[in-house]
């Protein structure tokens, strides 16, 4: 028994495209929306839950599940950061982060940090600051 193959119904004009979400570039792995800004930030080091050293640092963006510090100093991949940052609205919200990459710019370091445990009402301070 023969069958018939048929040829995909072309689209007629009155069909409007398909509007496709914008491809991020292969490099870009962000999955959370981030807020551009420039905050007051402290930070603890954290060797195995020791308080090991403190500092302050500016936070260039922020997101829900992390952020991008700029610092004078250098931190190492994998260090352990208690971060407190001061938010627009004067309010403090505090995380626990993992250092995931250092780049040296000119005359600053920039430090990308993962959060690893966010209260639920820190949470809900840094989604608001993103917001605003």
């Amino acid at each position: 028994m023969a069958r018939s193959l048929s040829r995909p119904k072309s689209k007629s004009s009155t069909q409007r495209p398909t509007k496709r979400a914008p491809r991020k570039a292969p490099s870009e792995r962000r999955h959370a929306q981030r807020g551009n800004l420039q905050l007051l930030t402290a930070f603890r080091g954290l060797d195995d839950g020791q308080e090991s050293f403190t500092g302050f640092v500016r936070a260039l963006n922020l997101s829900a599940v992390g952020a991008l510090l700029e610092s004078p100093d250098e931190f190492t991949i994998g260090q352990k950061l208690a971060v407190e940052f001061l938010l627009d609205n004067n309010r403090i919200a505090q995380a626990d982060a993992r250092v995931a990459r250092v780049t040296k710019r000119e005359k600053f370091y920039h430090v990308a940090v993962e959060f690893f445990r966010v209260s639920p009402q820190a949470r809900r301070l840094i989604d608001k600051q993103i917001a605003s």
